[in-house]
């Protein structure tokens, strides 16, 4: 079984699932501001990507603030003039308003040839330049050129992409720290899930919770394309638990909605688990979603494993023990399937 580094360990607690991107980009401007074969190895593949090809030499900065209020993940300047913008993702929603204003700020500061990067997980890159695509009137998945009087490249490119253009880097020291950023990201992504060994460890849920929130993260993505036929993917949201304080549950519930196409939403998230059950994976129909009334009467003739909270009908997804991330993910979500083609059939 494959052990993570120790910063991969560590990504695992809930603490750094809450600054998940801020981390994986903190430590990309770290690594960047630091070696300079790092800044060289990116400015090669930035020339690659984009057609753009800037110096070694400029400098990285992390959530630089534009004039507009616009904080790119990072940006790289000569003399003060904006050069390069990243915008950086791991599960959180991605917006063409971002990217525009990435764009208009190049425009307005820099008179020459710039280049804007759209950074996600592999699994994202589609979604990814779809957003970017539409948020400029381009066609295709890029890369792109922006030639209405500012020619700026733009390209979507993966984490693992930019892994691998800094791994040829020689320094022993920058390989190690590349290693331990690498691990982190692929905690926090849920490329590397440690299983579960027993109940006792599904109960201490809250120590594992940067895992489980990715397992979610990765089985509503797989539904929304299974279930809905679309690649609309809805963000991920958090909000209390009822009667529970803030203090003892910080985290609240965790969860995405997916919605059917024609049918009513639902959402699969991670919380405390109710009384008399120890799955912190839990199915929701909201009170409010469409055709509730008919939903519970379909769910209470056929799941009776559900329950009902807060005027919400609840129903636990089973987290398997002893098996792999991905093992642990299909469960999830043959588990959800076979509950919406009952819910839903006949509609």
């Amino acid at each position: 079984m494959e052990t993570p580094t120790l910063l991969g360990y560590l990504a695992g607690f809930g603490s750094f699932s809450t600054q998940s991107e801020v981390l994986c980009t903190q430590g990309l401007t770290y690594i960047l501001r630091t070696h300079k074969d790092a800044r060289s190895a990116l400015a090669d593949e930035i020339a690659a990507w984009t057609g753009v090809v800037i110096s070694d030499s400029l400098t990285w900065l992390a959530e630089a603030i534009q004039a507009d209020g616009g904080r790119p993940d990072l940006e790289a300047r000569a003399d003060g003039v904006p050069v390069v913008k990243i915008e950086a993702k791991l599960g959180a929603e991605l917006l063409a308003d971002q990217l525009q204003s990435y764009v208009a700020d190049l425009r307005e500061r820099n008179s020459g040839e710039a280049a804007l990067l759209v950074l996600v997980p592999k699994l994202r890159t589609a979604e990814a330049a779809r957003v970017t695509a539409e948020a400029f009137d381009l066609s295709g998945a890029g890369p792109w050129r922006v030639t209405d009087g500012h020619r700026t490249g733009i390209a979507v490119i993966s984490w693992d992409e930019l892994f691998t253009a800094l791994r040829g880097c020689k320094t022993e020291r920058l390989r190690h720290e590349l290693e331990q950023l690498q691990a982190m990201y692929r905690v926090l992504i849920g490329d590397y899930i440690a299983p579960l060994a027993d109940e006792e460890d599904l109960r201490q849920w809250r120590e594992r919770e940067t895992d489980l929130v990715n397992v979610v993260d990765q089985v509503t993505r797989r539904l929304t394309t299974q279930v809905t036929t679309q690649d609309k993917v809805y963000p991920m949201q958090r909000e209390p638990l009822e009667g529970v304080s803030a203090d003892s549950a910080p985290s609240g519930h965790r969860y995405r909605y997916v919605c059917p196409i024609g049918k009513s939403c639902f959402s699969i998230g991670v919380r405390d688990s109710f009384a008399g059950w120890v799955t912190p994976v839990w199915m929701r129909f909201h009170r409010n979603t469409g055709n509730f009334k008919q939903i519970r009467q379909r769910v209470e003739a056929s799941v009776p494993s559900s329950i009902e909270s807060g005027g919400h009908i609840w129903i636990p997804l089973d987290v398997p023990f002893n098996v792999s991330g991905e093992e642990m993910i299909q469960s999830l979500v043959d588990q959800a399937e076979k509950i919406v083609e009952v819910i839903y059939n006949g509609d």
